[in-house]
């Protein structure tokens, strides 16, 4: 009940081609967001603001943590009310004030989604990792087919009563470029897809896997990676990406003159099950038993199986599995013990009836 945690993801953010522009029109739509939150909560009940904002530095972070943040767009904002003030005498529950924030937040945010994750360790523990209580995976091979149905089951979901924060996990809007490579420009030139490839990942993200270096400290030592990388500032246009020098052992050549760049939308993760795309629709509860939402969202998927591509497959998640698999254990034990019951008065009387 003292912790309030709530995930704001960016999706109307552009790249631009200032990056300290884009990262301080980011940070002041954080915190226009914590003096909101600050407005709304009453004076006194915020103990805390922690804002992480982005990815998580190391991959050992992304494992221990359940916020699903996918982008540099992505935030955690982790509240943490003052126990002495809150509750029913002092102010609203925590549950008062999420139901608050989800009414007002969308309103004075537009083109924002914010979604409240589990806070306490024990819905954490029984989502297994997972930011909501319910997640509906859509497994398609058709990955436009399987994008396509998971929109219109998301928009059945939402009007299923006590459904809140209901959104897709994989968001397809994060802008890219693509790179058409033309294969036999390049073998007259001498040149190959790797080369182009080394040469792009090099540059854009270092030269740690294609081409590891170490260097050793005499003093201690120790050995260091070292990585060459060229700086951002220095290839924040598209032409200064298409002058970008394609090298090999006998020949050179400028990747503009070898491949075709042009900006298309892509998913900002990608998500397999069973070597199969996949696509989540997380969504929690909010006044209604997890049982009944349950039931209505498996209504929604029946009703809308015949949209479903060919192959594809939809399975519910979360909390939802983890409460039958109790209740059918507990019913399992329940006759067990009757049984045994049974049993025990059938031998010490000597009679079946």
């Amino acid at each position: 009940e003292q912790v309030l945690k709530a995930k704001s993801t960016l999706y109307d953010i552009m790249l631009g081609n200032c990056e300290n522009a884009l990262v301080c029109e980011i940070l002041r739509g954080f915190y226009s967001r914590i003096n909101l939150l600050r407005a709304l909560i009453p004076p006194g009940r915020v103990a805390s603001v922690v804002n992480n904002i982005g990815l998580p530095i190391s991959g050992i972070n992304i494992s221990y943590g359940n916020s699903g943040t996918i982008g540099t767009f992505d935030a955690d904002m982790l509240v943490t009310l003052d126990e002495t003030s809150g509750g029913s005498e002092g102010g609203p529950s925590t549950a008062a004030l999420t139901r608050q924030l989800r009414e007002r937040l969308p309103q004075d945010f537009p083109g924002v989604t914010f979604a409240f994750l589990p806070a306490d360790i024990v819905s954490q523990i029984l989502n297994f990792g997972s930011p909501a209580a319910l997640d509906v995976q859509v497994a398609s091979r058709d990955v436009a087919g399987g994008r396509a149905y998971a929109n219109t089951l998301l928009a059945r979901v939402r009007r299923v009563a006590g459904v809140a924060d209901a959104r897709i996990q994989e968001q397809a809007r994060n802008p890219a470029l693509r790179v058409d490579f033309d294969r036999a420009l390049a073998g007259v030139v001498g040149l190959t897809e790797g080369d182009a490839a080394a040469s792009l990942q090099a540059t854009l993200s270092g030269s740690t896997q294609t081409a590891p270096t170490y260097w050793l400290d005499p003093r201690n030592g120790v050995s260091y990676p070292v990585s060459v990388q060229t700086p951002q500032y220095s290839i924040d246009t598209l032409g200064a990406l298409n002058n970008l020098p394609i090298t090999a052992a006998r020949s050179e050549q400028l990747l503009g003159g070898l491949a075709t760049i042009h900006p298309e939308p892509l998913s900002a993760v990608a998500t397999d099950y069973n070597i199969a795309p996949t696509v989540n629709i997380l969504a929690t509860t909010q006044d209604r038993d997890l049982g009944g939402v349950t039931a209505d969202i498996q209504g929604a998927i029946d009703a809308t199986r015949a949209d479903l591509p060919k192959g594809a497959t939809v399975t519910v998640r979360g909390q939802a599995v983890t409460m039958a698999q109790a209740y059918q254990q507990l019913l399992v034990g329940l006759a067990f013990a009757i049984m045994l019951i049974y049993l025990l008065i059938v031998v010490n009387f000597q009679s079946w009836v």
